[in-house]
């Protein structure tokens, strides 16, 4: 296992999908701090900013596993790895850890240089104590991102079908938190009136299940810097992450590698 994580990350150090996701996100959260900064007319808090780029982040970490789970495939270097471990387990398990830690680099690095460049150029709003809150819960969400697709792509064996998978579930998690979001941020009452657009009970409590389900979700709550249930989403998380790995290491063994 040791041997494989090591030749993972050894891999992963040169890989070129991960050096672009991560540029591309620095580069996407400092379009987000100009666009911020000069297009409003009044004063926007730092809330509003540190975790904006999280918007693209589900896309963009669908197409780094993607790619550099199925370049594996793709180079045949799969099959060595099935040869000197002692069980497809622990290719499994060492795959997922590498996606893990790819994703958390890239969210970590991307929320960090948003929240130390931001900072002199925002109202600074931010409490200490929540933005540790916040951070930790999107670590989480990154790995539960980095799961799902990692275990697609080991599912479909092939690179390029991997990414157009990956990338089609992306989207629609993209879609399916923006619609969420605009239902749960609606107001009870619109310009005095009853919103008829507005949702209650139980139907309210299952659109807030579904949004934390969907990390992308919860990357638009951190956006707004407004989680609506924190340890719900983490619960989620920890769903995602259990149950991808678990399903991957199952169907996995079944799986037959050309």
């Amino acid at each position: 296992m040791i041997r494989l994580l090591s030749a993972s990350l050894y891999r992963l150090k040169k890989s070129a999908a991960f050096w672009s996701c991560l540029i591309g996100m620095l580069v996407i959260a400092s379009v987000f701090m100009v666009m911020q900064a000069t297009s409003m007319e009044y004063t926007v808090p730092l809330s509003r900013v540190i975790f904006l780029p999280l918007s693209f982040y589900g896309v963009a970490a669908a197409a780094m596993v993607s790619v550099f789970t199925g370049r594996d495939f793709a180079d045949g270097f799969i099959r060595n790895k099935l040869i000197f471990s002692k069980s497809r387990s622990q290719v499994v398990l060492s795959q997922i850890v590498t996606s893990c830690i790819a994703c958390g680099l890239v969210y970590s690095v991307t929320v960090l240089y948003t929240f130390g460049t931001a900072r002199f150029f925002f109202e600074n709003n931010v409490e200490p104590d929540l933005f540790a809150g916040y951070f930790a819960l999107g670590l989480s969400m990154s790995a539960a991102i980095a799961c799902l697709f990692c275990v697609i792509t080991l599912l479909c064996g092939d690179q390029t079908r991997a990414v157009v998978w990956c990338m089609g579930i992306s989207f629609g998690m993209l879609f399916l938190s923006l619609h969420t979001n605009q239902i749960l941020v609606q107001t009870r009452y619109k310009n005095g009136a009853l919103n008829p657009h507005y949702v209650e009970g139980a139907k309210r409590v299952l659109y807030g299940i579904l949004h934390d389900l969907n990390p992308c979700g919860q990357a638009a709550q951190l956006s707004c810097w407004a989680v609506l249930e924190p340890i719900r989403a983490v619960l989620c998380n920890g769903l995602w992450i259990l149950g991808t790995a678990a399903a991957g290491i199952v169907l996995f063994q079944r799986k037959d590698i050309k």
